[in-house]
Parts: structure tokens; C-alpha cells; sequence
């Protein structure tokens, strides 16, 4: 069940309760995603198979083989919810029509694992990233699916792309420590960041108190397309407002242990709770942790003996984070709801309270 950490300096919480919980010991579980109806959802598995489950039930529907190596990422067309893509260290893209059970596309172009995935909004282009240090942006609507440019992105694998809310930006994250801004239509980098102290013209300091380039395993846009998310493996979460080069704020595990410095956890953010933003994260052996964004605080735990005592790879929100899921490496699949009371309210309102707010204290919404 969903508990409060075990700090003192935290108050017990009931932001969430626990809806059902799936137990496949024998499947180690990447990657989780909500269908755009909220109806379903997908678990990737280094075992190459995804397994599709009803959202309200936890029933198994189907199951998509075809890949013959681990899955690392997957990712639903935002305008249909029957279509599914997935990524693998087979070095394939697969586009799946989830209801006939079949491979519709297969796509090639990597050299290495593909590790992340990323549609646009109208969901005919599609982009990926690799441990071959590129992106590769495709459009799949082509018979067979066009390349439309690769770029030589890092010097280290790509960990991960996130897109700004418009599409015109693509962020990646690489395990060289660093974050690239690229310009979507030109595919020129715009910009580059970094937690390293030392750095040439246009890139961001972090602190001097950092460790220098860390690798970076996870990265994400806030809804507002001003901030940036990233975990690295110095076990850190940071948010950064990329327009100014500046960290705002840094996050720590429970009692300043680190969050994930082996396995590339998830995070995302979570917009639906009335009292603030928060953040979610996946970790190496801590369960399930949200922080308040503002505070910094850890203000709810899904205990590893519930969620998954191994890493908790995958993450995802649905509404806004009305419904969370999150998937482990030793095959629990946890489903969560929040608390109605904290989602309980005039939405435009308190949006525009949140606006008020934050600027009052001299804070940027997100």
C-alpha cells in the first residue's frame, strides 16, 4: 500500500491510495504508458514482449511479440490510442496496431540500442534516440516511414528526448552530462546545458559544489514548455528554467540518500493536485518518491515492499497525474489514484490562484 516516507520531518499523506497492484515475478518491466483514452495501458519487458492491460481491471488484454532482444522504451500516438510504438536493443522501431496484434511498421536506422522515444502532437512524426549518439527523426506516415534527418546529437549514448508542448524543440539527454536543445524544423542545436562547473559560451552552470558531467538519464518539459526535468546518476533530480541557463531547484532521496545512480528511473511531473505542482520519480531501491516542486520536500512513497524492492524503471501519469502507474525490474505493476480531495476543484480558478501565487513569492509557475 501507498505509506509516508519514514522521516520525521515529513507529514503522514493520503495523496494517493493504491488502486491494484500486478505481480509477474518472472518479467522485468522498462517501461510504462497510459493510452491517450486513459482506457489502457503498456509495459514494456527485456524480454521483448509489451503487455497491454485494461486500466480500471488490471486484466491482461494482449500481448505484442515480435521484437527479439529487450524493449527500452514505448510511447502511444497521442491521436490514437490503438497505435503504439516501441524501441529495442534488436536495434528496430516497431509501430504496432495494438488491437490486431501486429506489427504495422518496422523501422531501421540505428546502429546501437535505441534507448527513447518521442511522438509530436499530431503523431506523424516520430523521434528516437540511441547509445549510437544520435536522433533520428522520422516521419511515419510514409510508406515504410521516411527518415527526415539524423542528428549527431553526444558524444555518449542518448538517455533521453522530451519535446516542448508546441513541438518545435527537442531536448536530449546523454550520458556525456549533458542536455542539448534542438530546433525541430532546422535541426540546429540552440543550445547546450550542463551541470559541469567549467563551460564554454552558452552553456549553464549548475554549482560549483556539483560533480562535473555526470551522465544524465532521464529528462522532461514541463507543461508550460518553460522548464526543464532531469535526473542524473549523481542520484539528483534538477529542475531548470533553460531560457535563463539556471537550476532552480535540486531534489534528494529520502534522508539525502541518492535516487537513482544505476538504472535510468523515470520522471514526470504532476499538475492535477489542487495545493501545488510535484514531481515523480522512480528510484534504485526507495519505491516510489514525490516531491513538492516549490518546497522540495518528499511528500508521499510508494514503499519498495509494495511497488518493486528492485529499480522502479517506469513511470507515467494520466490526467494530469489523477492516475499514476509505475512498473519495477522485478515485475510489479503499481496503479494509483489520487485523492479526490486534492483534485476537487474549479481547475481555471485555481490556475489562475497558482499564477498569483508563485509570483507573489517570487517563484515561476509551471
Amino acid at each position: 500500500m501507498g505509506i509516508p516516507i519514514l522521516s520525521s520531518d515529513i507529514q503522514e499523506s493520503d495523496l494517493y491510495k493504491i488502486r491494484y497492484t500486478i505481480n509477474e515475478p518472472s518479467i522485468t518491466f522498462t517501461a510504462i504508458k497510459f493510452s491517450p483514452n486513459g482506457q489502457n495501458f503498456a509495459c514494456s519487458s527485456s524480454n521483448g514482449k509489451i503487455y497491454i492491460y485494461n486500466t480500471t481491471t488490471g486484466k491482461l488484454i494482449t500481448t505484442l511479440s515480435g521484437h527479439t532482444k529487450g524493449i527500452s522504451d514505448i510511447v502511444y500516438s497521442p491521436i490514437n490510442s490503438n497505435i503504439l510504438a516501441s524501441c529495442s536493443d534488436d536495434l528496430t522501431i516497431r509501430l504496432w496496431n495494438i488491437t490486431q496484434q501486429r506489427c504495422i511498421k518496422l523501422l531501421r536506422k540505428h546502429t546501437y540500442h535505441i534507448t527513447t522515444l518521442k511522438f509530436t502532437q499530431k503523431g506523424n512524426i516520430l523521434i528516437s534516440g540511441s547509445s549510437d549518439e544520435t536522433i533520428t527523426i522520422w516521419d511515419i506516415t510514409s510508406n515504410g516511414g521516411k527518415i527526415l534527418t539524423t542528428l549527431a546529437a553526444h558524444s555518449d549514448p542518448v538517455s533521453s528526448i522530451a519535446l516542448t508542448p508546441d513541438d518545435s524543440i527537442i531536448v536530449s539527454a546523454s550520458y556525456d552530462g549533458l542536455m542539448r536543445l534542438f530546433d525541430l524544423q532546422t535541426s540546429q542545436c540552440l543550445k547546450t546545458l550542463t551541470n559541469s562547473t567549467f563551460g564554454g559560451h552558452g552553456t549553464a552552470t549548475a554549482s560549483t559544489n556539483d560533480v562535473i558531467n555526470f551522465p544524465i538519464a532521464k529528462v522532461e518539459l514541463s507543461p508550460n514548455g518553460q522548464f526543464i526535468l532531469n535526473s542524473s546518476l549523481d542520484g539528483k533530480i534538477r529542475l531548470w528554467n533553460y531560457m535563463e541557463n539556471k537550476v532552480y531547484k535540486t531534489y534528494q532521496g529520502i534522508n539525502g540518500e541518492k535516487i537513482c545512480e544505476k538504472f535510468n528511473c523515470d520522471i514526470k511531473f504532476i499538475t492535477r493536485n489542487y495545493n501545488n505542482v510535484l514531481i515523480v520519480s522512480g528510484s534504485d531501491s526507495t519505491g516510489l518518491l514525490i516531491w513538492d516542486i516549490q518546497s522540495k520536500q518528499i511528500v508521499f512513497q510508494v514503499d519498495p515492499q509494495t511497488c518493486g524492492k528492485d529499480a522502479i524503471l517506469g513511470v507515467d501519469t494520466y490526467k494530469q497525474g489523477e492516475i499514476l502507474g509505475c512498473c519495477s525490474r522485478d515485475g510489479i505493476i503499481t496503479i494509483l489514484d489520487m485523492n479526490k480531495k486534492y483534485t476537487e476543484r474549479n481547475d481555471s480558478v485555481q490556475q489562475q490562484k497558482e499564477v498569483i501565487d508563485t509570483e507573489s513569492r517570487g517563484e515561476t509557475p509551471i
